[in-house]
Parts: C-alpha cells; sequence; structure tokens
C-alpha cells in the first residue's frame, strides 16, 4: 500500500495525493452542478454532461487501473493518450450541445421579435383614426 503523502510511485502509477485530488474535484463537480439544477439556473442536459464529467473523475480515482486496461482493450497502447481522446470528446459534445442550444435561442428571439413587430403594428393601426371616404361624387 501506498503511503499518502510519501512523495514515491512506482513508474506508471498515479500518485495517491493526484488521486484524492481528482476524487474530489469529481465530487465538487457533481456537487455544484447538483446545486445549480436545484436552482434552475442549470439546464438538465448541462447538468448530465457535467454529472458524468464529475462520475469519470471519482472513477479515476477510485479505480485507476480501470481506465489503463480499457485503454489497452481499445487498442491504445499509451494510457493517458485515451484520458486526452476523452477529454477532447467531451468538449466536442460540449460545443454541440453549446451551438444547438445558441439556435433555439436565435429561433426564439427572431420569433419574438415577429410578434412585437405585429404587436405594434397592429396597435399603430387601431390608435389612428379610420380613413374617411372623400370622393365626391
Amino acid at each position: 500500500m501506498l503511503d499518502l503523502l510519501s512523495g514515491t510511485t512506482p513508474a506508471g502509477h498515479v500518485a495517491t495525493e493526484a488521486r484524492v485530488l481528482i476524487a474530489l474535484c469529481g465530487l465538487v463537480l457533481c456537487i455544484w452542478s447538483l446545486v445549480k439544477l436545484r436552482r434552475r439556473s442549470l439546464l438538465v442536459p448541462t447538468c448530465t454532461l457535467f454529472l458524468t464529467v464529475g462520475g469519470a473523475f471519482v472513477l479515476f480515482a477510485l479505480f485507476p487501473t480501470l481506465f489503463d486496461q480499457l485503454s489497452y482493450a481499445v487498442g491504445i497502447r499509451y494510457p493517458p493518450g485515451l484520458y486526452l481522446i476523452a477529454c477532447v470528446f467531451a468538449m466536442i459534445l460540449l460545443v454541440i450541445h453549446l451551438a444547438f442550444r445558441l439556435s433555439l435561442l436565435d429561433e426564439r428571439c427572431r420569433r419574438l421579435a415577429m410578434e412585437i413587430a405585429l404587436l405594434s403594428g397592429a396597435e399603430g393601426r387601431s390608435s389612428r383614426p379610420a380613413p374617411t371616404d372623400r370622393r365626391q361624387g
């Protein structure tokens, strides 16, 4: 068993201090996202993404050899490469999600602008006196 704060770890292993830090970061991310979701200041899909990342941090901290075995099973011979690929994939998912949300908000904004224009146009017509027929005949 490794001594906590010993400063020595076998080559290729994650230090216990790093595992504790990663677990704490994962727990803080999960708790933060749940608190934000409860206050309704974070959307469910975004919260799901943050909970997944936080859960992955906690799993990595508890079972670091599991990720090494997974990377070897997938065919990646350098396990940190799998972490990098997973981070890039998570960032791509986040960008896609945010782009989707932005397009929805843009559509809502455009629709609201059209409704305001229609309502102000209808209000302007109703406040003007009706044109009179001045035909002489």
